[in-house]
């Protein structure tokens, strides 16, 4: 419902100006989110960058309603790959599926897809293509499958859901063939039959994957806010020899950016997520469920 609702609004320019008119929600927006056009999220890179961190881009939104909108999508993906070379910026460019018209017609995603993945052979970039909700799981799976086979695993990855009930067999499928793998708990509402529903089960689940993703990933991105699960990532590399810049850690840009400067501090590899444009209503709406009560009480008052 919350998603649905802040797509709906997202796309109403109204709403923009509203957010950008309120001090708390523009600080909030301006936090998260990386701007409204791709200037300003290659601007968010470089400073992350600065930082020793990576980036990676995301003209943010999904569920493109017609090729006009799918084609758009795929436009933006390839204007970042080919200024994030000519910039000289250390990011990658995220896509889903249904940006480029999965639900439209997959002959058109198809099309989409593969040019932005030419644009990221001709430049040199890596795409990482999102995993969305539960019933796209098997048609993302192929698709990657496909582009992985064209392009090959120095040129795409894919993301696994831990809370996925059938993650397992995927993940091993990926795994066998040298896919690059970010693996993330998972946020979209799922059935019961779908996914684990506790948070127990769901870390439980995740520290199952992180486990095997380290013991046989290639490069692997271990993407969670979570501080435990960070230090069992980090605990776990250590018993296995591995280097410190030999898997990532991936959070979202603006959460928890002190811990981000840790992990970098003490050599670890770290990329945010950079959303930009688009529906980035969705994303706001998903970083404020991230933040506890405290931390929006905090920037109320520092906007006051």
């Amino acid at each position: 419902m919350i998603r649905t609702l802040a797509s709906v609004l997202a796309r109403q320019a109204w709403f923009r100006k509203a957010v950008l008119g309120t001090p708390v929600l523009r600080d909030l927006a301006g936090r998260f989110v990386g701007g409204d056009d791709l200037s300003a999220g290659l601007a968010a890179v470089r400073g992350l960058n600065a930082r020793g961190i990576r980036g990676s881009l995301n003209f943010h939104g999904m569920h493109a309603t017609d090729p006009a909108e799918a084609i758009a999508a795929a436009d933006e993906a390839l204007d970042a790959l080919h200024r994030i070379r000519a910039e000289g910026l250390d990011s990658h460019v995220s896509v889903k599926l249904t940006k480029l018209g999965l639900d439209v017609d997959p002959n058109l995603c198809l099309a989409q897809l593969r040019r932005v993945l030419d644009g990221a052979a001709e430049t040199g970039g890596f795409v990482r293509i999102d995993m969305e909700e539960a019933v796209y799981v098997d048609q993302t799976l192929g698709i990657f499958e496909a582009m992985q086979d064209h392009y090959g695993a120095g040129t795409v990855g894919l993301v696994i859901q831990s809370y996925l009930r059938g993650r397992e067999r995927d993940l091993d499928r990926l795994l066998e063939r040298g896919a690059r793998v970010r693996l993330v708990k998972g946020g979209y509402r799922e059935s019961a039959a779908a996914a684990f529903r506790s948070a127990a089960e769901v870390d439980a689940a995740f520290r199952r994957d992180i486990e095997r993703l380290l013991a046989r990933g290639v490069f692997p991105a271990i993407a969670t806010h979570d501080a435990g699960a960070v230090a069992w990532a980090q605990e776990l590399a250590a018993q296995m020899g591995m280097e410190k810049t030999a898997f990532e850690f991936q959070m979202l840009y603006g959460v928890k950016p002190a811990l981000q400067d840790r992990l970098v501090a003490e050599g670890y590899a770290v990329r945010c997520y950079v959303p930009y444009g688009g529906d980035w209503a969705t994303h706001l709406v998903g970083c404020l469920r991230r933040l506890p009560a405290s931390a929006l009480a905090h920037a109320r008052g520092e906007a006051a």
